[in-house]
């Protein structure tokens, strides 16, 4: 029983494609079930990036006035400041 749980994602595949093949409607609803959830990613991931890039538009003490690099690339990545939380 111990080695089980390494056979265990394999009939779980196995039994949801028997589940396919004798009810075809729950791949409508896999389907649409993996499209939502792309999109709620999408919209979690552009809200993300909104307040990235409102952040550095207000952060004006890394960007110098004169020179090539006083875009939006040269300043410093906000994303990395929220993601170093160990």
């Amino acid at each position: 029983m111990a080695n089980l749980r390494f056979y265990f994602p394999g009939i779980t595949l196995i039994l949801i494609a028997i589940a396919i093949i004798a009810v075809p409607e729950i791949l409508v609803a896999f389907v649409a079930a993996a499209i939502i959830l792309a999109g709620i990613a999408l919209l979690y991931m552009g809200h993300i990036a909104r307040k990235s890039e409102i952040e550095m538009r207000d952060s004006e003490e890394w960007v110098h006035g004169d020179g090539f690099f006083d875009g939006w690339f040269a300043r410093a990545p906000v994303y990395r400041r929220r993601h170093r939380r160990f």
